[in-house]
């Protein structure tokens, strides 16, 4: 017998919906899903993601993280709707999402630039598909992060890029003389077999397969899917890190309970190899480069050969480590006996280039809009690589942005004098000359920060195979979570506020997430300044972009974005 848990529910206004309950009564399902995937208890785990699917909490979140949190929000599929009113995400709701005699329509294909001058192409869903997906993802995930291994990274809740980083290096300076296989998948996304990743899912399985076989649209011509998942679909990360687990337990990575285990403590060829992987992005240490080529190459190969996966030749090689490789934007190289985790030199080119066109196309920009512009971008690409060994190319950085902004404020002024130009554009700050800044009457009002004034913090990696998901760590998340909200937080304002609210927002409840956008975080005042005074006496809050334009559309400010 199956029922619905929440069929009799109905909600009058999208903002009488109380969130934190919400997202609460979702992960309590998901906690119960992750403890009967890890004992073993397959049935119970089917029931329960059935369950969860025809849940009116998971509904609601499913349509909250596809019409307000992602950023493709406003991007239509190949019925061009949109929803980004909240009678219209009501009126989704009241449609009842059933998965009985659900037809997923076809994916729109847009094109999106990469860094190597190439095109990435990406199939966009229609919102009821794409909050159809996000449910089945809230169910699967729940059950495969108590399946996914330690070292898999990309694409997962709690985990990011700097974890992967940190975990090389970690591998690395405990070896003497290690090799890397620094691998990519050719067209991971694009090629997966649809009946090898089908064959892993016993629940859900006719309609991920509907999805997967819907087609693409591209400018009006349909074309069929026989291979891979559409890049631009929710669930597309999801299904590709299913694909590709067990990767790093071909090498006798794990323990009987399924704990890790180190390097150093397995036996045979397997000794002293580790695999970290990203999404598809992974790389392989081994003590020699017969043990890369003759054993885990040709064995990896296999394993993907049955995924209709292979490696890409042209960005797939050994190395040692005294030469260095990249990975994830770093260059991880051993000199002179010590290991360094320095930027990618292409990377940095990229950014300072990025900035130069930017100061080109607003050369007669107001001095106050420029360094607005350029403060997320100067903190962003700072905090990403302030847990490595980046002193170096931080200064480096500081110096090319000075040039530039050097020529940027005399070009404005050609008749001016040099002297004049420096007291107009550049004042002594935090102790340093020649600090870009804008003011009037000699005041300081702005200033721009420098790279090197970033701290430079060593990240701690996420322990063993720990995840989000399971109740039994709670406490360890929400330190976790804790630590890197506050590090990541520039401003002491935003610190004490966060501090004050204990990390959740204050209009809806729910948990600041430190891997969303930045964006996601606004102060927001209850009160106008000239009413509600300063800052001391409580009137500014945190809250979530989307729970800021709710509150302006309560207040008949502006509409909501």
């Amino acid at each position: 017998m199956q029922t619905e848990q929440t069929s009799n529910r109905h909600i009058k206004s999208w903002s009488d919906i109380e969130w934190a309950k919400v997202e609460a009564d979702v992960r309590r399902l998901q906690g119960r899903i992750y403890r009967a995937a890890a004992t073993g208890q397959r049935a119970k785990v089917k029931n329960l993601q059935k369950l969860l699917v025809r849940s009116h909490c998971a509904k609601l979140l499913a349509i909250r993280q596809v019409t307000q949190r992602n950023q493709g929000r406003q991007t239509p599929g190949v019925d061009g709707v949109i929803c980004v009113t909240p009678e219209s995400r009501v009126e989704l709701l009241r449609s009842g999402l059933p998965f009985k005699g659900y037809r997923p329509m076809s994916v729109r294909r847009v094109y999106i630039p990469k860094s190597n001058g190439t095109k990435r192409p990406l199939g966009i869903p229609t919102i009821r598909d794409r909050v159809m997906q996000a449910l089945v993802k809230l169910a699967l995930e729940a059950e495969w992060e108590s399946r996914f291994e330690a070292n898999s990274y990309g694409f997962r809740p709690g985990r990011c890029t700097i974890d992967a980083a940190t975990a090389a290096y970690k591998v690395l300076v405990q070896t003497a003389g290690g090799w890397v296989l620094d691998a990519d998948i050719a067209g991971c996304f694009d090629n997966i077999s649809h009946e090898a990743l089908l064959a892993r899912l016993p629940v859900f399985t006719m309609t991920i397969r509907r999805w997967l076989k819907a087609g693409v649209v591209e400018l009006g011509t349909w074309k069929a899917t026989d291979t891979g998942t559409p890049q631009g679909g929710i669930i597309s990360p999801l299904l590709a890190n299913i694909a590709l687990d067990g990767m790093e337990r071909l090498f006798d990575a794990e323990k009987r309970d399924g704990r890790p285990k180190r390097p150093c403590f397995r036996r045979g060829p397997n000794r002293g190899v580790s695999l970290i992987r990203y999404a598809d992005d992974f790389i392989v240490t081994a003590p020699t480069r017969e043990c890369l080529e003759g054993y885990v190459k040709p064995k990896l190969e296999a394993f993907l050969t049955m995924r209709g996966l292979a490696f890409s030749e042209a960005k797939t090689h050994v190395v040692n480590v005294d030469d260095g490789f990249d990975f994830l934007g770093f260059t991880i190289r051993k000199l002179s006996g010590k290991l360094l985790t320095r930027p990618q030199k292409e990377k940095m080119l990229a950014y300072l280039r990025g900035i130069g066109e930017f100061l080109r196309e607003n050369r007669q920009a107001p001095t106050a809009v420029v360094i607005k512009q350029l403060i997320p971008v100067i903190r962003g690409w700072s905090a990403y690589y302030r847990h490595g060994a980046s002193s170096r190319a931080f200064s480096y950085a500081d110096y090319r942005l000075w040039m530039m902004l050097w020529s940027w404020a005399k070009r404005r002024h050609p008749t001016k004098s040099l002297v004049w130009v420096k007291r107009r554009y550049f004042a002594r700050a935090r102790g340093r000359d020649w600090t870009f800044y804008w003011g009037t009457s000699g005041k300081t009002g702005m200033t721009l920060p420098r790279h090197c004034d970033m701290p430079f913090i060593r990240h701690i990696k996420v322990a063993g195979r720990n995840s989000p998901l399971n109740p039994d760590l709670r406490a360890y998340w929400d330190a976790r979570r804790a630590v890197r909200l506050a590090k990541e937080s520039y401003s002491k304002r935003r610190k004490r506020l966060l501090k004050l609210q204990g990390h959740v927002c204050a209009e809806c409840g729910v948990p600041f997430d430190p891997d969303d956008d930045k964006e996601l975080m606004q102060v927001q005042r209850i009160k106008p300044r000239r009413k509600a005074g300063d800052d001391a006496d409580g009137s500014p809050l945190l809250v979530h972009r989307w729970c800021h334009h709710q509150h302006q559309r309560s207040g008949n400010h502006a509409a909501e974005a």
